[in-house]
């Protein structure tokens, strides 16, 4: 199994307590992570270690051939890696603006990140949504928009905090479909949810924070159960 980055002696005290201590977390390429654990197990705090949000006391990263430490490796984790929290949140425009947020920092000429946005608006099923203000949206399509957002910048790696909470049994599933095309193209991603049975279906392998540090709890054969609805949609 080829792996897109591996982070090391990943160790940080908050509040003068030790909370992490993980000897290794490997991420596989164009696989699923389904990460879960107690409330307060630390998984919002690996992951905005994961992102480059937070400097842990310690860590050793593996990225594209090279062996980094923090300072090193922030600037490609920042530019790979994006981390959606449980909460998406979204400005206050139109679905098709939020959307179009990250292209236009990144400095994209209109006339292209136009083309982008619309293609992306199909992909989730939102283009009957594009001029909605966002702020006016249901949990489900918020979450469907913010997903979309961080798709049209062409992540490596997707860290999800609790995609599917407080979500419809309808929502759960249209989200769980945008996170096997994602997935389908190539995308990397980690799930950190108490409700595994939501998207177990699409996970490679089960990890478990238990004390700290990480373990294996079962793998999964998703990649065997998986079905991508409109293959053509994947395409950008």
């Amino acid at each position: 199994m080829n792996n897109l980055i591996e982070f090391h002696d990943i160790r940080i005290r908050l509040a003068g307590k030790p909370l992490l201590n993980i000897t290794k977390l490997s991420v596989p390429m164009h696989q699923c992570t389904l990460l879960t654990g107690r409330n307060g197990s630390g998984k919002t705090t690996l992951f905005k270690i994961l992102s480059g949000l937070l400097k842990p006391d310690h860590i050793r990263v593996h990225y594209q051939g090279l062996q980094m430490n923090w300072r090193q490796a922030k600037p490609y984790i920042q530019r790979d890696v994006i981390y959606l929290h449980q909460q998406a949140y979204l400005f206050d425009a139109s679905v098709a603006d939020n959307i179009a947020y990250g292209l236009r920092r990144a400095g994209e000429k209109k006339a292209a990140a136009q083309r982008k946005v619309i293609q992306a608006l199909d992909w989730a099923d939102l283009t009957h949504l594009a001029h909605r203000p966002a702020k006016q949206l249901s949990g489900g399509e918020k979450q469907r928009v913010a997903l979309t957002r961080a798709r049209i910048l062409a992540p490596r790696l997707l860290l999800l905090d609790e995609p599917t909470a407080s979500m419809d049994g309808e929502a759960k599933q249209q989200t769980s479909l945008l996170l096997q095309r994602l997935k389908a193209e190539g995308v990397s991603i980690i799930i950190s949810s108490h409700e595994a049975h939501t998207v177990e279906n699409i996970a490679d392998q089960h990890l478990t924070l238990d004390n700290g540090d990480i373990r294996p709890l079962k793998q999964s054969a998703a990649h065997d159960k998986v079905t991508v609805l409109n293959p053509l949609k994947n395409t950008p």
